[in-house]
C-alpha cells in the first residue's frame, strides 16, 4: 500500500503508540531514512551500550539474523528497507528505545550463547522474543481484574460485560511491527500477544516496564507468557465491536486455558 493511500487508515488506534512519529512524517512521500534519523537524533535514541541508533540500507550480509541484531548492538545501525514492515520497525525503535533495545539485547545475547545453531534454528526464548516484535501489544491497567480476564481468555465479561472499565482502565498499545502492517487493512483473525503489565494505563514508564519484562529470562521461557489477545475486539479499534453480538464468534474469540503469569519485576 502507497504512503498516500494509508493515510486514513494510519488514523486509527492501531497506530496510536506511533501517533506522534506519524504526524512528524505527514508528507505525501515515503519517508526516507534521512527522516528516520532525524527523528533519532531529535529524541536521543540510543542502544543498552549508549550509541546513537541510525537507520541504514540493509547490506548483503544484513539477512543473517546473527548479523542484523550483532550490528544493531555494536553500531547502532539498524538495516532499514524501504517498505511498511522496516518503517514500523524503525518507528518502534524510536517510539519505544528502551522496548527495542532490551530485545536487541537478549537476541545477542542468546545467539552468542548458542552459536551457529542458534543463528539458524531460534530457541524458545528467542522465539517468544520475535513473536513479541513482530505481534506484540501492550496491555497495561492497574485493574488487575482486567488484566486476568485476558489470561483467561473471557472476552464476553472483558469487553461486553465491563466495557465502559475496559475503556476507562485500560490501555493497549500495538508494539508489533509485523502485525502494525498487517493493521493497514484489518481482518478478522488478527490476534496479538498480549504482554499485560498491572501499572496505570497512563503511566510515562510503560517503555522502561516493557524492557524490564523481556529482561527478565523467566519471561521469555515460553510463549505461554504472552497472551493471545483478538485485536479487533478491542473497544474502538473495529466498528462490529460495538455489537455484543460480535463476541459470539468463537472462531475467532475463542475460548482457552490461562496462560502463565509473567510480571515485572
Amino acid at each position: 500500500m502507497p504512503w498516500c493511500d494509508a493515510a486514513r487508515a494510519r488514523d486509527t488506534p492501531y497506530f496510536d503508540g506511533i501517533r506522534p512519529l506519524l504526524r512528524e512524517l505527514s508528507g505525501s512521500t515515503w519517508p526516507t531514512l534521512s527522516q528516520l534519523n532525524a527523528l533519532a537524533v531529535k529524541f536521543a535514541i540510543r542502544n543498552a551500550l549508549g550509541i546513537p541508533i541510525r537507520f541504514v540500507p540493509p547490506s548483503a550480509d544484513a539477512i543473517s539474523a546473527m548479523r542484523y541484531e550483532t550490528r544493531i548492538a555494536e553500531s547502532g545501525e539498524v538495516a532499514t528497507r524501504d517498505n511498511w514492515h522496516d518503517l514500523f520497525n524503525a518507528l518502534q525503535w524510536i517510539a519505544f528505545p528502551c522496548m527495542k533495545s532490551a530485545l536487541n539485547t537478549q537476541h545477542v545475547r542468546l545467539l552468542v550463547a548458542g552459536g551457529a545453531s542458534e543463528a539458524t534454528a531460534r530457541s524458545v526464548a528467542r522465539d517468544v522474543l520475535t513473536i513479541f516484535d513482530e505481534s506484540g501489544v501492550i496491555v497495561a491497567s492497574a485493574d488487575q481484574s482486567l488484566l486476568e480476564l485476558v489470561r483467561a481468555f473471557k472476552w464476553h465479561e472483558l469487553f461486553v460485560d465491563r466495557r465502559e472499565e475496559v475503556i476507562a482502565r485500560v490501555r493497549f498499545i500495538l508494539v508489533g511491527h509485523g502485525l502494525m502492517e498487517k493493521s493497514l487493512a484489518p481482518f478478522i483473525g488478527m490476534t496479538a500477544k498480549a504482554m499485560l503489565l498491572n501499572l496505570d494505563g497512563q503511566s510515562t514508564a510503560i517503555d522502561q516496564s516493557v524492557a524490564k519484562w523481556l529482561l527478565n529470562d523467566a519471561n521469555i521461557s515460553g510463549a505461554n507468557h504472552l497472551a493471545p489477545l483478538p485485536l479487533l475486539g478491542i473497544p474502538g479499534w473495529d466498528a462490529r465491536s460495538e455489537s455484543a453480538s460480535f463476541y459470539d464468534n468463537v472462531e475467532y474469540f475463542r475460548p482457552g486455558r490461562r496462560i502463565a503469569a509473567g510480571r515485572v519485576r
